[in-house]
């Protein structure tokens, strides 16, 4: 099968963001035998004018989409946060192919007004819509259509780290790109109190807008020497848009597959219902600050115990969650009567 990925950013941030979904989601189908095409819909948008502007290259990335469709003759095309390409394209890419499977996928929480209104724009006219956050919520966004939960996917090649068997002089890591810009962000809550409860222990900032973030091999190589990692999703955008318990239903950031995939101790609150994913063998749950500030100086204290529970996470996410069942799953949502393989996550349809 030809299968087209459009999405990604690869020269904006040159190649700190390797270990992205589409990355990781095109090595699965093309380890399943699969040929794959990628199209960096931001990128071409940006190159398609002189003044490098994405808003101005919108029309010529489209017409750039359309012609390499006509040459590769794609079986699958799978949308990932492509924003530059236009609903009437769609249209086109059927013309072209008319037997064409289209699908898009998010890995952005559906209380973000911004995420459901840009889903919303394709998913009437696509085969099935996949989305990192499980439950009835998906029928926000399904525009009539199929909707499907996917988990955050791992790769052997990408996630290439066993913390829980290495020598590691990081106790405790946290990365994101930055706070909630409105303030107040929970989770900045949550890091301030420990450093301020657990001065002795060794954790560095990497919060963008702060201190430039932790990006690219570097991200990697600090996670597969740290000890224990923070598993803090957005639940909130600005003081008005709070997430719902549906909102965050097996919901997190792709951080969960970048912790568990490279061996590290991962925290992670329970409200997110990440325990019908992992059990309480392969992550740890906490209930509030004070809970998570007890487990974490009791793991840092337990060095046995830690690593066997990252141990299992790792092999959780590597055996359940890899980067070709992702792929064979999508291929069986959009291809087959049937599932070909016990997937563990949430696999209803939600129109």
């Amino acid at each position: 099968m030809r299968v087209m990925i459009v999405g990604g950013t690869q020269l904006k941030y040159s190649a700190t963001r390797f270990y992205d979904y589409a990355n990781k989601l095109g090595n699965g189908f093309i380890r399943n035998d699969h040929t794959v095409l990628r199209f960096f819909d931001r990128d071409i948008a940006r190159l398609n004018n002189f003044f490098r502007s994405r808003k101005m290259g919108v029309t010529g990335a489209n017409r750039s989409l359309l012609e390499q469709a006509h040459s590769f003759r794609p079986d699958l095309v799978i949308f990932i946060h492509a924003d530059v390409i236009m609903p009437e394209t769609l249209n086109r890419l059927r013309e072209i192919r008319p037997n064409v499977k289209l699908a898009q996928l998010s890995i952005d929480p559906l209380f973000i007004p911004g995420t459901v209104l840009r889903l919303n724009k394709k998913s009437a006219l696509l085969d099935a819509t996949f989305i990192t956050t499980a439950g009835r919520g998906l029928s926000r966004i399904s525009g009539g259509q199929a909707a499907y939960y996917i988990p955050n996917i791992v790769d052997p090649s990408i996630e290439t780290g066993r913390a829980f068997e290495a020598d590691c002089d990081v106790d405790l890591i946290f990365a994101c790109g930055s706070f909630d810009k409105f303030g107040k962000d929970p989770r900045k809550t949550t890091v301030d109190l420990i450093r301020k409860r657990l001065p002795q222990i060794e954790f560095p900032e990497h919060v963008s807008f702060e201190t430039g973030g932790l990006w690219g091999a570097d991200y990697v190589e600090t996670l597969s020497r740290s000890k224990c990692g923070l598993n803090l999703s957005r639940e909130r955008e600005g003081p008005e848009n709070l997430a719902t318990s549906d909102d965050l239903y097996v919901y997190s950031s792709d951080r969960v597959s970048h912790l568990t995939g490279n061996g590290v101790l991962t925290f992670t609150h329970r409200k997110y219902k990440i325990d019908k994913l992992y059990g309480d063998d392969e992550m740890v749950y906490f209930d509030d600050d004070e809970d998570l500030i007890d487990k974490i100086a009791y793991y840092l204290e337990n060095h046995e115990m830690r690593r066997k529970i990252a141990k299992k996470g790792w092999e959780k996410a590597h055996n359940h969650f890899n980067e070709r069942l992702g792929a064979q799953y999508i291929t069986d949502i959009l291809y087959k009567n049937k599932l070909s393989y016990p997937y563990i996550w949430p696999t209803e349809k939600i129109v």
